[in-house]
C-alpha cells in the first residue's frame, strides 16, 4: 500500500486532459483522500501538449513532487517529453493507439513498468471515443482500490446535464475499464492506496473559485469583469451562482469598464468586485484611483500571470507586486491581501469586503496562477468565521434635515467619514475624482488639499501595527523565510519533510506592511530568506525599504514561467543552515 504518489496525465490540448484531472480530484476527495493538481498549458484553445501533475496523499497536500510515480500518456508527444521525470521502476500506462515501438525501443525494458491500455477502442465500443476519458479515470479507480461508487458518483454528476443516454455510455466505459484485468498482478499492491483514518466526503476547489465563493459569503452580489487568464473562473463561478442570489455579473467589453461600473455599483451600496490579471489591471489602475479618491469600497482580485505585455498568459508567476505596491498615479490608501491557501482565498476574501468598507478604499486579492488554477482538496469551510461589516454606512434613521449639507469626507479622528447610500432624505452630496471639500464639492485650497490628503492616507496607519505574517516551522532557528502565495505548498513541503530548522512566514498582508511585526523577526533572526516569483526581488525590496536589515535578506528567485521546485527551495535552505 502507498500514502502517498505523484501521478502525471499528459495528451493534446483540448481533449479533456483537465477534465480528467477535475474528475480524478473529485472522486478522490470523495473518497476521503487528499490530492493537489497542478496544470500546465499553453495559451491556445486547442493543440499542443498540456499535462496535468496530481499528488494523492492520505494527508494533507498543497504541492507536487517533482519526479513522477506515474505517467499515463494519451499522445506519443507526452511520453517523450515527459519520460525523463517518471522514477526508475514507475508506471508508464499509454493508450494503446499511440505509436510507441521506435520510443519504446530505446528504453531499457528494467527500467519502467509499461503498460498499454485500449482507452480509445472501450470509448468507441460505447460510441463515442471522447469517453476514454472516463475510462482513464475507471482504471486509476482500480489501480488505486478506490470504491467504484465514489468514481461514478462524480462521473454521474459531470454528465448529468447532458442526458440520461450520455451518462449511461460514460457508466459502460468507466465499468469496463475499472474491470479490467491487469497482467501485472503485483501492481495491484503496489499502488494501491492505504485506507484514511477519516473516510468523510471532502470538497475541491481552485483558488479562484474560493474568491468567488467567498464574495458571494460576503455579500457581495455585483462583478463586471472581462475575461482573461488566469482570472477568468472567478467570473465564470459567479455568473452562474448569482442568479440564486439576487446578483448580477456582467462581461464588459474591456477592463476599463469594469472597474468603473465596480465603482459605481459599491457607490450605490452594493458589496461589488472585478478579477483581472496584470495586463487588466494596468488599464483598471485609473479607476482604482477614482475609488480611492472617492472613497468608495471595492474589491478586486489580481491573479497574477507571466507579463509584461501579454508575456505568459498561461504561465506562473508573481511580478505584479510593485505594480500593486506603488503603482497608482498619486497617493492612495490601498490595501493588498495575500492569501496563500484555497482556504485562505475564502476566507480573506470576506476580509477584503469588510476592510474595503471599514476604510472605504480599493482592496486588492493578490493571487498568482499556480494558487488560482491549481485545484486541490480542502478542509471544510467554517461558517461560523463569515462576519460582515459594513463600516461607518448610516441608516436613514440616522441623520436628519439638520445634519444638512451632509458631510460625506468630514474630517475624523480615524480618518474614515460616514456613507450613506445615494439616495437618502438628506444625505445629497457632491461626488467627484477632483480634490474636494467635505461636501464632496470641487476646491483646490492649498489647506484643504493637504488636510484631505492626510485624512486619506492616515486611515490604514493602524494596520501597520498588527500581525499578518502567519509563522510556521521551527520559531527558534535562525533562519526566517519569508513568502507569498502559492510558494507556500512547496515550502512546506521542504522544511515539514525534512524538519529543517528554519522558520517560514506567510504575508496575509502586503500593504499596509506589518512593519511592527517585520522589524520585531528581523531583530530576531540571523538569516532572511525571501522567496518569491520574479525576477527582481520586488518583495525583498519593499521589506528593505520599510524595515531596513539589508544585510541579512538574501533572495530566492524564479521567473521561468513554473512553480518553484522541492529541489530549489531545497537547495537554498540547505545553504543557508
Amino acid at each position: 500500500m502507498i500514502k502517498q504518489l505523484t501521478l502525471m496525465l499528459g495528451g493534446i490540448q483540448g481533449e479533456g486532459i483537465v477534465s480528467v484531472g477535475d474528475t480524478l480530484i473529485r472522486a478522490l476527495s470523495q473518497a476521503g483522500y487528499y490530492a493537489f493538481g497542478y496544470r500546465t498549458f499553453s495559451s491556445r484553445i486547442k493543440g499542443g501538449h498540456t499535462n496535468y501533475v496530481i499528488d494523492i496523499s492520505t494527508h494533507k497536500t498543497l504541492s507536487c513532487d517533482d519526479s513522477l510515480d506515474i505517467l499515463i500518456a494519451f499522445d506519443q508527444d507526452s511520453i517523450e517529453i515527459n519520460l525523463p521525470k517518471l522514477k526508475k521502476g514507475g508506471l508508464l500506462v499509454y493508450d494503446d493507439i499511440v505509436s510507441v515501438k521506435e520510443l519504446l525501443a530505446s528504453i531499457a525494458p528494467s527500467s519502467y513498468i509499461i503498460l498499454p491500455i485500449p482507452f480509445t477502442s472501450i470509448a468507441k465500443q460505447y460510441g463515442n471515443t471522447l469517453m476514454k476519458n472516463t475510462g482513464v479515470v475507471g482504471f486509476l479507480g482500480q489501480l488505486f482500490h478506490m470504491p467504484i461508487e465514489s468514481v461514478s458518483r462524480v462521473i454521474s454528476k459531470n454528465f448529468n446535464g447532458k442526458g440520461e443516454e450520455i451518462v449511461a455510455n460514460n457508466m459502460k466505459v468507466l465499468t469496463a475499464c475499472y474491470e479490467l484485468p491487469l497482467e501485472n498482478n503485483s501492481l495491484s499492491h503496489q499502488y494501491r492506496l492505504s485506507p484514511v483514518q477519516n473516510n468523510q466526503k471532502k470538497a475541491s476547489m481552485l483558488g479562484n473559485e474560493a474568491i468567488a465563493f467567498g464574495a458571494l459569503m460576503a455579500g457581495c452580489r455585483f462583478m463586471a469583469a472581462y475575461p482573461i487568464t488566469p482570472s477568468s473562473e472567478v467570473m465564470e463561478y459567479l455568473t452562474k451562482k448569482f442568479p440564486g442570489f439576487n446578483g448580477v455579473m456582467i462581461q464588459t467589453e474591456d477592463e476599463i469598464s469594469a472597474i468603473t461600473m465596480t465603482v459605481g455599483a459599491a457607490y450605490g451600496g452594493v458589496r461589488s468586485m472585478t478579477a483581472t490579471s496584470g495586463p487588466g489591471l494596468s488599464l483598471m489602475m485609473e479607476g482604482i484611483g477614482l475609488a480611492a479618491m472617492t472613497e468608495i469600497p471595492v474589491v478586486i482580485a489580481d491573479i497574477q500571470r507571466g507579463g509584461p505585455s501579454t508575456g505568459l498568459p498561461t504561465k506562473h508567476e508573481q511580478s505584479d507586486i510593485d505594480f500593486l505596491y506603488y503603482g497608482a498615479h498619486g497617493e492612495i490608501p490601498i490595501i493588498i491581501l495575500s492569501p496563500y491557501t484555497v482556504e485562505g482565498c475564502f476566507y480573506q476574501t470576506i476580509d477584503a469586503f469588510n476592510l474595503a468598507e471599514q476604510y472605504q478604499c480599493p482592496v486588492m486579492i493578490l493571487s498568482d496562477l499556480h494558487l488560482g488554477l491549481s485545484r486541490q482538496t480542502i478542509d471544510p469551510l467554517d461558517s461560523s468565521k463569515i462576519q460582515i461589516d459594513r463600516g461607518k454606512l448610516l441608516n436613514s434613521n440616522e441623520f436628519t434635515e439638520s445634519d444638512m449639507p451632509f458631510k460625506r469626507f468630514a474630517f475624523t479622528d480615524d480618518g474614515v467619514s460616514s456613507r450613506i447610500i445615494p439616495g437618502q432624505p438628506f444625505g445629497m452630496h457632491h461626488i467627484t475624482g477632483i480634490e474636494h471639500m467635505e461636501t464632496g464639492k470641487p476646491f483646490e485650497g492649498n489647506d484643504n488639499r493637504k488636510k484631505m490628503m492626510d485624512k486619506r492616507l492616515k486611515k490604514l496607519q493602524g494596520l501597520k501595527e498588527l500581525d499578518h505574517i502567519d509563522l510556521y516551522g521551527q520559531l527558534e532557528s535562525d533562519l526566517l523565510i519569508l513568502s507569498v502565495g502559492s510558494n507556500f505548498g512547496m515550502i512546506q513541503r521542504v522544511v515539514e519533510g525534512e524538519q529543517l530548522p528554519a522558520t517560514y512566514g506567510m504575508f496575509k498582508m502586503i500593504k499596509p506592511m506589518p512593519i511592527k511585526q517585520l522589524e520585531e523577526l528581523c531583530a530576531k533572526y540571523n538569516k532572511i530568506l525571501v522567496i518569491e516569483g520574479n525576477a527582481t526581488g520586488q518583495l525583498a525590496a519593499i521589506i528593505k525599504s520599510e524595515v531596513g536589515f539589508h544585510r541579512k535578506i538574501e533572495s530566492l528567485l524564479k521567473y521561468d514561467g513554473t512553480p518553484f521546485k522541492y529541489e530549489e527551495i531545497h537547495n537554498k535552505i540547505k545553504e543557508l543552515i
